[in-house]
């Protein structure tokens, strides 16, 4: 035991590290840091954007959902109002019967999409399982193919 406390001393000692070599140390530094400088600027700007690409997304992707399950949820509800608003403002107004008209196109459309969703839907009880394990594996194996393919170029992986 005393053995491993006089190691143990040896090892954390102060002992002045020899100039030459410390310079030489030094010298080396620099010469890797004038190599290859860095710019910190474009980091700066660079961390910016993405912190505002981030934002941007996120406020992208909650304004999708929200709207998504307004439609969801609201859809017959809201577009039965808008309907009959549209009908009682274009009630013997030619200009405003020729607007309604046109709504009338825009929620036969939007009939058309719901039918679709149904299908949509329908077809992803049926096959969604499936879909998702094939791109499961997919997915996995390419990540295995990569991994593989890199150890063998780099050779120290």
């Amino acid at each position: 035991m005393k053995e491993m406390d006089d190691l143990l001393k040896s090892v954390f000692q102060d002992k002045s590290i020899a100039q030459e070599p410390l310079q030489g140390m030094q010298v080396r530094i620099m010469e890797q840091i004038l190599a290859a400088p860095v710019d910190f600027q474009e980091k700066r700007l660079v961390r910016q954007r993405r912190k505002w690409g981030t934002i941007f997304l996120g406020g992208l992707f909650v304004l999708s959902l929200s709207l998504f399950l307004i439609n969801w949820f609201l859809g017959p509800w809201l577009g039965g109002g808008l309907n009959t608003f549209v009908l009682w403002l274009t009630a013997n107004i030619p200009m405003l019967a020729w607007l309604q008209n046109r709504w009338d196109w825009f929620l036969d459309t939007l009939t058309i999409l719901s039918n679709l969703k149904i299908g949509y839907q329908l077809l992803w009880q049926q096959y969604g399982l499936a879909v998702m394990g094939i791109l499961f594996s997919w997915v996995l194996f390419e990540g295995i193919r990569d991994k593989l393919n890199s150890t063998t170029i780099d050779g120290n992986s």
